[in-house]
């Protein structure tokens, strides 16, 4: 039998909870077992179980107690009554809390880190949760459970100290968050936190955790964190200003406007408003922030995209423009991908952006410290939407939106600008210059009249405008007729926040009127899950060629239905929200699953010739072949590849949860599969992440036993990226054994590869080099040159991890060789790489000089700056050997220039930190690990 009181109270026999142990029994329980086996006083008993108010006739009411309880426990637990005492004889290992306290108590006594990490973690193991959950007793509540918490967090220490002393730095990394979310208010866990930061090469995060920290004990404890805490946060602040951790600012200016709408007319007073804000002396360093809002369909973009670009010279810095498409039918734009498509605006690199909204908010402040930027986020949803992005000084941020955007004036002290229909002189003034265009013949009372019915709404004005000019024998006076006697006309003029009713009638004037074509590709449009399109996507849904498919879009463009700012195609969100309503009111369902169906067939095979450009490998799983209909990208480089890839990356992530959510499974994972590499190159691991498992859910319910395996392996090693071991662990575990039982060698080997890399990051070097080996022997025999090459460099990493330099050596010469053989240069250069670091380790300087020369050269010709600074490191380290310390500090200032230019976080023993403590060390030690993830 075992009691557990480390997490809910319960008694376990047999395996088995023990039932009905409830309330005071559970209580006496609690407070017997953690004495046992000594006694506890009748008295002891009364206030730990009843509190201040004991029953008055105590003995009896606990002998009543320990009646019930022995009734419940059986006659394995023997409760013995010592004169005026009770005592639970039950051995001390039988209870969690007592083998808890032993196992602490005995690493405290060991020297041996093995053996005391041993220990802990057995400890450690034990705990599962908040001590004596459901059991009602102040005295365990105020006394004991803080005590064993304090115990377990000592521990939970203690380990980790362990873990960091042996340079895991990034594995401690996730439940070091978990455990400062958890235990917000304990400073020693958050001063660990933010030195794995520090050491992990993202001091900009740890400073921006550093705010987190004293903002919260301000506001809960009014204090501030302790000497050890600022002393950290000094030492940070003083790196960062010496070698700042935020990239340098890029050589692009970016200049990301979309094209000005043309024949703009009216709104004077609003752009004399915005050019007064613009102008106008900041009360303080922080941006000025403008809301526009409004109806939909008042115009609201037009003007940004009218001021933004009259204003323009204001900032020279550059101009950064974001759809946050925040009404319309697709979801609005996470802060997250936001932020990241803000940043890359600013000419940052995946590998340049963490993880996480607070992080990648603070770096875009940094970049924009200072610097005269417009930023214009248009069509948000709401403040939360926008907040994370405004930046910390300087320049101006123009929003647009349907809210009215309260809070975010309140807070943010955001200036509130509302944009009204046209008035009635703005109104006849834009159909007058259009009409007249055309040779439309109109008088100043039928035009009045029409401005009238259209509620003087811009995009209702266009509309009826484009169909004036469609026929020009047309009047302005029938066209007011038709639309008075118009069943909608009353919804017409409600031009309020639900303003998709109002235009109903006016967009219909449009469609009502367009060719069999266009009407089909106007209502099918409103499939398409992401925010802009291609002609060639389009062609695809319809299941018409090209050129048929451009002339239907062009007619869509010219009844101002669709918009085409350049090369791609979108709508706006409130004529995106008509055509959804189309298709679901008349379009035949067996029609439209068809045409979503080949749209989605088109994404995933174009991403699986993308993928094949980008890997030069064959994929894992069998997409068979196109729908009919359905012409999919080709790619002859990889240059392309990314290209498509960028412009379709919203789209693509939209397309895996549009297929998931409807019930098209085998679209989502082959979706994700296909986007595995692309993502990985962009490191969106956010998005990366998530349609991972979302595939994983997908193959499961589709019961394709070879996409569970392809699925659950990719999740395997998505977790891996995201440091979370045990969950790498778990389902690697069950790719391995998905990918064996349908005889799928390739899928093993690739398994066993990636568990090879889970436990070197363990630490467990035999059990890495053991799962890499076996790899190995699985891929030989299918000729896979490549993925053998990759098992050796891992294999050379591990055995640098364990200073068995003789064997890195051999295996890393082994990895060299056959990356020439499969052509596969950008592994060669990492192969070389650890190849001059084993040979530094072994001694053989000169060597390793000619092979860290080799690969400098190999990743300058490749344009891969991360295998350019382990090149720079380790030849500094061989130049070094033989003496020549100034040319081992220009070879080691230049991999840290390259930091500090491109912003790469760097691995736990090759970052900013290392390579300055190399520039200031008489005496640096040679590199007895590889640089860290280059074995990939």
């Amino acid at each position: 039998m075992e009691i557990r009181l480390l997490g809910p109270v319960e008694v376990i026999r047999d395996g088995e909870p023990v039932a009905r142990l409830t309330g005071r029994p559970r209580a006496l329980l609690a407070v017997l077992a953690l004495a046992a086996p000594e006694p506890v006083t009748v008295e002891a008993i009364g206030r730990r179980v009843w509190g201040a108010d004991p029953p008055e006739n105590l003995r009896p009411s606990v002998q009543s107690l320990v009646f019930r309880l022995r009734r419940l426990l059986g006659p394995e637990a023997a409760i013995e009554c010592i004169g005026s005492s009770y005592a639970l004889r039950i051995a001390r290992g039988q209870v969690d809390a007592s083998r808890f306290g032993q196992l602490t108590e005995a690493a405290g006594r060991l020297d041996d880190p093995a053996e005391q990490r041993e220990r802990l973690t057995a400890a450690l193991a034990l705990w599962r949760g908040e001590p004596f959950g459901g059991v009602d007793s102040e005295w365990l509540d105020q006394l004991q459970a803080p005590r064993l918490t304090e115990t377990y967090l000592s521990a939970v220490e203690r380990r980790l100290d362990l873990d960091l002393a042996a340079g895991k730095h990034e594995q401690a990394l996730p439940e070091l968050r978990e455990l400062a979310a958890a235990y917000p208010l304990r400073e020693s866990l958050w001063l660990r936190l933010l030195t794995v930061l520090a050491r992990c090469g993202r001091p900009a995060d740890a400073l921006t955790q550093y705010e987190e920290l004293r903002r919260r004990l301000a506001d809960e404890l009014g204090t501030d964190p302790d000497e050890q805490l600022r002393a950290l946060h000094a030492q940070l602040l003083a790196a960062t200003q010496s070698r700042p951790t935020a990239p340098k600012r890029s050589a692009m200016t970016p200049r990301q406007l979309p094209p000005a709408p043309g024949g703009f007319t009216g709104r004077a007073t609003t752009l004399a408003e915005l050019d007064r804000l613009s102008a106008a002396p900041r009360e303080s360093s922080a941006p000025t922030i403008v809301a526009v809002h409004g109806p939909g369909g008042v115009g609201k973009t037009a003007l940004a995209l009218h001021w933004a670009h009259r204003a323009a010279d204001q900032f020279p810095d550059g101009q950064l423009y974001l759809n946050l498409q925040g009404y319309g039918p697709d979801r609005p734009l996470d802060p997250d991908t936001a932020l990241d498509l803000l940043l890359r605006g600013l000419g940052l690199s995946g590998a340049q952006i963490p993880d996480g909204r607070q992080a990648r908010a603070a770096l875009l402040r940094s970049v924009l410290a200072g610097r005269e930027v417009l930023v214009v986020l248009d069509n948000a949803r709401n403040a939360d939407q926008v907040r994370p992005l405004i930046p910390g000084s300087a320049g101006l941020v123009l929003v647009t939106s349907r809210s009215q955007l309260r809070s975010l004036a309140a807070r943010e002290g955001a200036h509130r600008v509302p944009l009204e229909p046209f008035s009635a002189d703005d109104a006849a003034a834009y159909l007058t210059r259009i009409l007249t265009a055309h040779d439309v013949r109109h008088d100043t009372a039928e035009l009045a009249e029409l401005t009238r019915l259209c509620g003087h709404l811009p995009l209702a004005l266009a509309i009826a405008a484009e169909r004036l000019t469609r026929d020009p024998a047309g009047s302005v006076r029938a066209l007011s007729a038709e639309l008075e006697q118009h069943p909608d006309r009353l919804a017409l003029l409600d031009v309020g926040e639900d303003a998709d009713g109002a235009l109903r009638a006016v967009f219909g004037w449009s469609y009502d009127v367009l060719e069999a074509q266009p009407a089909r590709a106007f209502r099918l449009l409103g499939l398409h899950p992401g925010p802009d399109t291609s002609l060639e996507a389009v062609s695809a849904l319809l299941a018409v060629p090209p050129e048929e498919t451009r002339r239907s879009l062009g007619q869509l463009v010219g009844a101002h239905l669709l918009e085409q700012p350049g090369d791609r195609y979108q709508l706006h969100d409130l004529l995106a929200e008509y055509s959804v309503r189309l298709v679901q009111e008349f379009e035949d369902t067996t029609e439209s699953t068809a045409a979503q169906t080949r749209l989605l067939d088109w994404y995933a095979h174009s991403a699986l010739n993308g993928k094949v450009a980008l890997e030069k490998s064959e994929p894992l799983l069998d997409f068979g072949r196109p729908a009919a209909g359905v012409e999919p990208m080709v790619f002859d480089t990889a240059r392309q590849a990314v290209d498509w890839f960028t412009d379709e990356r919203q789209g693509l992530v939209a397309a895996v949860r549009t297929a998931v959510a409807q019930g098209h499974d085998r679209a989502a994972y082959r979706l994700a599969h296909a986007l595995w590499p692309y993502l990985m190159y962009l490191r969106a691991l956010d998005d990366l992440f998530e349609i991972q498992c979302l595939a994983l859910d997908a193959a499961r319910r589709t019961g394709d036993g070879d996409a569970e395996a392809v699925t659950a392996h990719a999740v395997g090693r998505a977790y891996l990226f995201r440091s979370d071991l045990d969950r790498a662990c778990k389902h690697l575990d069950e790719a391995l054994r998905l990918f064996e039982l349908l005889g799928n060698d390739h899928g093993r080997g690739s398994a066993l590869t990636d568990l090879g890399r889970l436990y070197r990051r363990w630490g467990d070097t035999d059990a890495s080099v053991r799962h890499h080996r076996a790899a190995i022997d699985v891929l030989e025999p299918l000729n896979d040159t490549a993925g053998v090459a990759r098992n050796q460099a891992n294999v050379a990493e591990t055995y640098l991890l364990a200073n068995r330099h003789q064997e890195a050596v051999e295996a890393a010469r082994e990895a060299v060789t056959l990356n020439r053989v499969a052509d596969e240069r950008r592994a060669e250069a990492f192969a070389l790489n650890t190849l001059a670091t084993a040979l530094l380790g072994h001694g053989d300087h000169n060597d390793a000089e000619r092979t860290a020369a080799e690969a400098l050269d190999l990743s300058r010709d490749l344009e891969d700056r991360w295998s350019e600074v382990c090149a720079l490191t380790n030849l500094g380290h061989a130049v070094h050997s033989r003496g020549n310390t100034p040319e081992a500090h220009h070879h080691w200032q230049l991999a840290l220039n390259i930091l500090d230019e491109t912003g790469m976080p760097g691995s736990d023993n090759l970052n900013r930190t290392t390579l300055a403590q190399l520039l200031t060390t008489d005496r640096p030690p040679a590199p007895s690990q590889g640089a860290g993830g280059q074995s990939g």
